[in-house]
């Protein structure tokens, strides 16, 4: 009977040392929150558009992005076609999204806005080797300079 009392006493003292270990700690604590600053933050990068109904304003001297998708893969490319005297292609890029082989993307074109006007750029694609590819997708971005 003792070694029962024994090993229930030992039991008992395991136990409430295992419960004494897992006990939560204090809390530190609580740093104060900062507010948030009130006034917006101006935008990282140009404008991007993707969609021909979406009106274009920029003031001279701003860039903007008008981005499609293609596949380079299949034959398509954008032809690009805008009044030059309004506008000036910046950058003509096909941002990586995949490292699949023969995936589609999306090509972007950043223009930038050199004197006031009202323009339109439009875009076909198409295979550069068919005269009349009946596959041919225009979109069409109105512009407005200020």
């Amino acid at each position: 009977m003792n070694s029962l009392r024994i090993a229930l006493a030992a039991s008992i003292i395991a136990v409430l040392c295992i419960a004494g270990c897992a006990a939560p700690q204090p809390a530190a604590p609580a740093q104060p929150v900062q507010p948030a600053p009130s006034t917006p933050s101006a935008p990282s990068g140009p404008v991007e558009y993707t969609s021909t109904g979406q009106k274009i304003e920029v003031p001279v001297g701003v860039t903007f992005v008008i981005s499609v998708n293609a596949n380079p893969t299949t034959g398509y490319t954008w032809e690009v076609g805008f009044d030059q005297s309004l506008l000036k292609l910046v950058k003509r890029y096909t941002p990586s999204k995949t490292s699949l082989v023969g995936a589609g993307g999306v090509e972007s074109f950043e223009f930038e806005g050199i004197k006031k006007g009202d323009t339109e750029v439009y875009l076909n694609y198409k295979r550069p080797f068919e005269q009349n590819d009946p596959n041919m997708i225009t979109k069409k971005f109105h512009v407005v300079i200020k």
